[in-house]
């Protein structure tokens, strides 16, 4: 980037990552109440790759198909197999055991991993145990996860250290914010608050857990007031207000497709305008590549997406019928 790390310490950018955990916090809360209208494990799962898949192949189709006019993409030229991940939502070292190497062709990618794996275990857990134990259990396996992350500094017990393997591919470290966006889900149900004590204790923990790992308190205040902003926008109807403007709805439509493709193209476009424009737009160079890119996904968003994902189904039922 043309900055080195000019911004780095400017507080919304050195934080800027922690909106991947007000992601799963917002997950949580929308696919428990996904899952009270599903029939059944399957039909929830095709429920769900329906909606990620069609954007992610027109997303990836079109990273891989600009990947060499963005050559200063930080991943570099993409390899056709680095397209398999993203397509099957499943990370790419669990892949490279079976074909030899292969990378997302998008960093970003990975929070779509965690939350494949989240969608699995929690449709399992559901049907198997209902709504509000499946809250208990997913912030269950996140005390595990951190159990034996702690554990296995202290201990060179090979079962504690299997323990923490399998809750780190698991993703488990993540739960918490799953568990609490179901929390605060049941809250806006039922009233009962509880639930909402609940949920902001979930996040305080989770938050915690965050801060261990960078060993930084900032972050644990960072967090927790995000997470508490999260809760607040449950209860107060003037926050809900403000966060139905139209500028942040648009943005709430279109974030799917941006946030597949930003990562690589913004780089390698708001390295482009540096050798374009004088150094006196430098700063706003990011909120022009920005602002193309978002462009481009309200294309696939309003006009790529939804034929796509109509035309996915039709060829589904028509199987089915044929089946059946």
């Amino acid at each position: 980037m043309p900055y080195n790390d000019q911004y780095a310490d400017f507080p919304l950018f050195s934080f800027g990552y922690l909106g991947v955990q007000l992601f799963f916090l917002l997950s949580g809360f929308v696919i428990l109440m996904t899952l009270e209208k599903c029939n059944g494990f399957f039909h929830f799962i095709i429920k769900r790759w329906l909606r990620l898949f069609p954007a992610m192949l027109i997303c990836s189709c079109f990273i891989y198909a600009t990947s060499s006019f963005f050559f200063e993409r930080p991943n570099g030229i993409i390899n056709i197999k680095d397209l398999i991940p993203g397509l099957t939502f499943i990370e790419p070292y669990y892949i490279s055991k079976l074909i030899g190497t292969v990378d997302s062709i998008e960093s970003a990618f990975w929070s779509l991993y965690v939350e494949f794996k989240f969608y699995v275990i929690s449709a399992f857990l559901y049907f198997l145990f209902g709504g509000k134990k499946l809250v208990y259990i997913l912030f269950f396996l996140f005390c595990a996860w951190f159990a034996a992350y702690i554990a296995q500094d202290y201990t060179t017990n090979k079962f504690i250290y299997f323990l923490y393997s399998v809750a780190t591919h698991l993703s488990l470290k993540y739960f918490g914010w799953f568990a609490a966006g179901s929390a605060f889900y049941f809250y806006t149900k039922t009233q009962d608050k509880s639930w909402f004590l609940f949920a902001c204790f979930i996040c305080i923990c989770s938050s915690a857990a965050v801060a261990v790992e960078k060993s930084s308190l900032d972050v644990f205040f960072a967090i927790t007031i995000l997470c508490l902003l999260f809760g607040y926008s449950i209860i107060s109807s003037r926050l809900q207000l403000f966060l139905s403007n139209r500028f942040l709805v648009f943005m709430g439509y279109i974030s799917y497709p941006l946030y597949l493709m930003h990562e690589n193209i913004m780089i390698a476009f708001t390295l482009k305008f540096k050798n374009l424009l004088p150094d006196v737009f430098l700063f706003l160079l990011p909120l022009l590549a920005l602002a193309i890119i978002s462009l481009t996904a309200f294309i696939i968003a309003r006009y790529l997406e939804r034929p796509l994902k109509v035309f996915i189904e039709n060829r589904f039922n028509g199987i089915k019928s044929l089946v059946s």
